[in-house]
């Protein structure tokens, strides 16, 4: 089950990739980002 996500998830990223024109270290800069953003708001929502 976990290894077909995995695949799924590959896939679509190299698809939206390619539409986008988007490299691997842009893509993994977007993903830090999103990441900071949502756990950011997480803790400003469970901490006030």
């Amino acid at each position: 089950m976990l290894k077909q996500l995995r695949n799924w998830h590959g896939r679509m990223l190299e698809i939206i990739q390619k539409q986008t024109g988007l490299t691997n270290y842009q893509i993994l800069w977007i993903a830090f980002a999103e990441g900071l953003f949502f756990g950011l708001l997480l803790g400003w929502w469970w901490f006030t």
